[in-house]
């Protein structure tokens, strides 16, 4: 029966019915606390399932004593050194993150990255996502040196492990580029880009949404350069998939446009921008 409700939470968060979602993962973890005891690692199994539906809440006064609790509950049963307890501390550190509290954040994305490289070898690909976490925490507090260097590990690992084309590589790829663009060094952060959206279009298809990231992020280091003539065609190429895909009136879509309007706004269009500002009215009144 637990493991039974413990699927039908995971299906329901997946499916975006939160509130279901949260009290199916109440009922697995009563259930599991039931067949199992108080501090047995399937418990600890239905905590993390149940702070991930208020992580997805933002209710992270809910989450953090859950994810604690799930974290003891490892530690006690498989040791400190365990995959399963770097799971624990990631999704711990990543709350930390998202709420803010970089010091802690940080600290405990190098529990994790000390775990995993004594359980699982220090080029592990599994490490290339923690060490993703823990640049962007180094970024967020501005040492902008090591998480460049961690960025570049990262990378590093990924590219021997999954090969240069890997879509997890154009993400790494992507998040490096940012902390050159966040930096303002767009000559660096352009060529990141380029490869990151060839990655993606190999992948996906160059009319893929997907794509429509990698378009706009290039887009916007070529406006840092002052390559405004190819930052436009960008941008107006990444309109064109998200309403190829989704529809003129979709939420990205429109969201794409006001992107658009902003361009040339600032690019001194302000014909264009009032042209795209009453496409946009226009649609909204569709709706």
């Amino acid at each position: 029966m637990w493991d039974d409700l413990n699927k039908r939470t995971i299906e329901l968060f997946n499916a975006g019915n939160y509130e279901e979602a949260l009290a199916t993962a109440k009922e697995a973890l009563n259930q599991a606390e039931k067949e199992f005891g108080a501090d047995d690692p399937r418990v600890a199994r239905s905590l993390n399932n149940l702070a991930e539906i208020y992580r997805a809440k933002a209710d992270y006064a809910s989450a953090e004593p859950i994810w604690n609790r799930a974290l003891e509950i490892r530690i006690k049963a498989l040791g400190r050194n365990h995959p399963d307890v770097a799971m624990s501390m990631n999704n711990l550190a990543g709350a930390y993150f998202e709420q803010g509290k970089f010091p802690e954040a940080e600290k405990m994305f190098k529990s994790v990255i000390d775990i995993m490289e004594k359980t699982l070898g220090k080029d592990h690909q599994d490490i290339a996502i923690a060490l993703n976490n823990m640049a962007a925490a180094y970024r967020a507090v501005g040492k902008f040196p090591i998480a460049k260097a961690t960025y570049d590990r990262a990378i590093a690992i990924l590219e021997k492990a999954k090969g240069p084309d890997d879509p997890e590589v154009g993400s790494a790829l992507n998040n490096l580029a940012g902390l050159y663009e966040s930096q303002k060094r767009f000559a660096d952060a352009e060529p990141l880009y380029r490869r990151s959206l060839a990655i993606a279009e190999k992948t996906f298809g160059p009319f893929h949404p997907h794509v429509t990231s990698s378009l706009n992020n290039l887009a916007g280091v070529l406006v840092g350069l002052g390559n405004y003539a190819e930052a436009e065609e960008l941008f107006i190429r990444a309109q064109s998939i998200l309403e190829k895909n989704f529809g003129a009136s979709h939420p990205y879509a429109l969201l794409g446009l006001e992107n658009l309007a902003e361009f040339y706004n600032g690019t001194g269009k302000a014909g264009e921008a009032k042209n795209i500002q009453e496409k946009i009215a226009l649609l909204k009144r569709g709706n």
